[in-house]
């Protein structure tokens, strides 16, 4: 996935009540303020790997059969798929936490799953 669709995905799965500029600017101090505090690696680069580290690869999907019995199927996700429940993990994470600010949050959720021990990855695990 490029990293321009990738950061209009995560400013999408942000922005809440259609306003996207706060979306931009919530991502983008949390993306300084790794820039800042981890200047030995690249911070795309460490972005990428939290996704990364956040995405599941199967998705168990739950077909219904006959006489009301349900049965779960494992499928492998595709890349875009992926990247979206990872967004959307990761996300979900930072938005549970309301002790500290969403951008102090969401760079701390991409450090710890760059880490893998995050809350995202543990999820993904299961």
């Amino acid at each position: 996935m490029k990293i321009k669709r990738l950061k209009e995905n995560i400013f999408n799965r942000i922005m809440l009540n259609g306003k996207k500029q706060t979306s931009e600017k919530l991502f983008l101090r949390s993306l300084k303020k790794i820039q800042r505090n981890y200047t030995k690696k690249n911070f795309e680069d460490l972005v990428k790997i939290g996704l990364i580290n956040s995405a599941p690869i199967i998705f168990l999907k739950q077909i219904k059969r006959k006489r009301k019995r349900t049965v779960e199927f494992p499928f492998l996700l595709e890349l875009n798929s992926r990247m979206s429940y990872g967004i959307k993990h990761i996300l979900n994470n930072c938005r549970k936490k309301k002790s500290i600010s969403f951008y102090n949050q969401l760079e701390l959720e991409f450090i710890n799953s760059a880490k893998n021990i995050s809350q995202s990855v543990k999820k993904k695990k299961k």
